[in-house]
């Protein structure tokens, strides 16, 4: 009962359900809205048994969006293990509702969801996924850039690919509600990257791996830091006391 309480609507999803209503495909969106259901439930779930704090799960036109009040610093494998169960649930979910209902439809419902969620754009699953990889790759900082660019890069491609080929005002509406999520993400990295740079200061992380790095703004996921022959302790007290 937990969970369903911290279920809510965002203004857009109603919006949207007008249109599903007055198109008169009612009963074709409530598969929709059971399988965006059990996926968010698929990361809530998950993240509860792996004692993450949930905050909120809130249904948007694109799809649904699951957070939890987590640390910048939190484990990489954790958030994977959540990510992924996602879509796992969903498969599951399909599984059983086409056993019970044989409509041709409900499969093109959820491989649209899957496939959409899955792509690279930032806040979707495919967006968090290609960050937490590049977060073993690159910095915190790089990661976000170049999550944000292959988002811009795959959003542009998605509103040619409505406009020229698969003419859809549904999808359209989506990509372009998407790239204000994207902005929105773009706003407040300053305001993240000093959270992780703070829970780094306030908190002990055994992390294993070691790095030099030549600035404050070079740190690594998972990773503890050297700067200017001091530990990033030192470092970081020193900043912010400044």
């Amino acid at each position: 009962m937990k969970i369903i309480s911290k279920i809510k609507l965002d203004n857009s999803f109603y919006l949207f359900l007008i249109l599903i209503i007055l198109t008169g495909m009612f009963k074709e969106f409530s598969f929709v809205i059971v399988l965006l259901i059990f996926h968010e439930l698929g990361h809530a779930i998950t993240g509860k048994l792996l004692k993450w704090n949930l905050v909120s799960i809130t249904f948007y036109p694109y799809g649904g969006v699951t957070l939890f009040e987590k640390l910048e610093n939190s484990s990489i494998k954790e958030e994977l293990i959540i990510l992924l169960m996602g879509p796992i649930i969903q498969i599951i979910t399909y599984l059983i509702l086409i056993y019970f209902f044989k409509y041709s439809y409900i499969k093109n419902y959820h491989m649209s969801i899957l496939i959409f969620n899955m792509l690279p754009i930032l806040p979707l699953d495919g967006g968090k996924l290609l960050n937490l990889i590049l977060n073993k790759k690159f910095n915190y900082l790089n990661s976000f850039y170049i999550s944000f660019i292959i988002s811009f890069i795959t959003i542009f491609l998605l509103i040619l690919f409505c406009i020229f080929y698969y003419h859809n005002l549904n999808l359209f509406l989506m990509s372009i509600f998407l790239i204000f999520k994207i902005i929105n993400s773009l706003k407040n990295i300053k305001y993240n990257y000093n959270k992780f740079l703070l829970e780094r200061y306030l908190y002990n992380f055994n992390f294993r791996k070691y790095k030099v790095s030549k600035d404050i703004y070079s740190f690594y996921k998972e990773s503890n830091h050297y700067i200017e022959f001091q530990t990033e302790k030192k470092y970081l007290k020193k900043y912010f006391q400044s």
